[in-house]
């Protein structure tokens, strides 16, 4: 089993990645939540990639697979395929016993993939191997990955060619629903939180600039497609709204404990703490609508 760090009653990930949230019950119920909404806010799918067209894929991966829901749903898609979800702590053993049987599991971080140097572990040997994967799904990765070059990297070289990486993500600032006016541009809180993920090597837009850096890697864009992360339901838009609900249900209590993580590790404590994360709470609610820009972006090895 995978080590766990305790802190203020919290269970963490006990690895070198960047990755600041829990790992216990309370946040696993949170993923599934969550990845329940992104399905809605989407158009009531896990997957964007031209499925109809992928009629040959023997080999998948979900990388940062959380509770493995989507590692489910897409071993479902993808019947005759193996698919593995791949996370850096061990996927919950209720979801293993009711995976169908051609889901595997693995514990492991991606960016530790080098093939310089490979390794005998089964991300190197099997997952990862040159060449061989036929399809890769990422979601909300923002808060785990630090290094998306080589993460990009690691997918054009494991891929087939032909073989489709579709990549979901999220980028930090808030905008005023149905346009690109940002709203936290001036919130103090938000710019500590956005300088504390830029020091520890986090993309500030993991959504939105992915197809830049997917390029560079070498892989062909196919689609982009950006959506509304609600954090208020809004009647302006509609396939937001179940975001928004989970937003307020499930990670709004949860934002203290991360604001806890990052601006602490600034040495803000005590009643500046305090004070910020009553703002980043008004400010998160302020207005209908208000939202993070959610990306999905489709790319081919050619």
């Amino acid at each position: 089993m995978t080590e766990v760090e305790n802190i203020s009653e919290r269970r963490y990930h006990n690895t070198s990645s960047a990755y600041v949230l829990p790992n216990d019950a309370v946040e696993q119920n949170r993923l599934d939540a969550q990845a329940a909404a992104i399905v809605e806010m989407i158009g009531g799918t896990t997957c964007l990639a031209p499925i109809l067209s992928m009629t040959r894929v023997s080999k998948a991966v979900d990388v940062g697979c959380g509770t493995g829901v989507a590692t489910v749903q897409i071993a479902g898609i993808f019947p005759s395929a193996k698919v593995y979800g791949l996370d850096i702590s061990d996927i919950p053993e209720a979801v293993q016993k009711m995976a169908p049987a051609n889901a595997a599991w693995a514990v492991g971080n991606v960016l530790n993939v080098d093939y310089n140097k490979p390794g005998d572990d089964v991300m190197s040997r099997e997952i990862f191997a040159p060449g061989k994967l036929d399809y890769i799904f990422g979601r909300m990765l923002f808060l785990g990955i630090n290094d998306w070059p080589r993460y990009f990297s690691t997918a054009y070289h494991s891929l087939k060619s032909g073989g489709i990486i579709e990549h979901q993500d999220l980028d930090w600032n808030f905008y005023r629903v149905g346009t690109t006016d940002c709203l936290s541009e001036n919130w103090e809180w938000h710019r500590a939180v956005v300088s504390e993920a830029e020091q520890s090597g986090l993309s500030t837009r993991a959504g939105s600039n992915a197809q830049v850096i997917m390029e560079k890697a070498g892989l062909e864009i196919i689609s982009v497609q950006t959506f509304e992360f609600s954090f208020v339901p809004s009647s302006k838009t509609p396939n937001s709204q179940a975001m928004g609900r989970y937003v307020q249900a499930k990670l709004v209590p949860q934002y203290p404990e991360l604001l806890r993580k990052m601006l602490g590790a600034q040495g803000i404590a005590g009643e500046d703490l305090e004070r910020l994360t009553k703002e980043s709470l008004r400010d998160i609610a302020s207005e209908e609508g208000v939202h993070q820009k959610y990306t999905v972006t489709i790319a081919r090895k050619p």
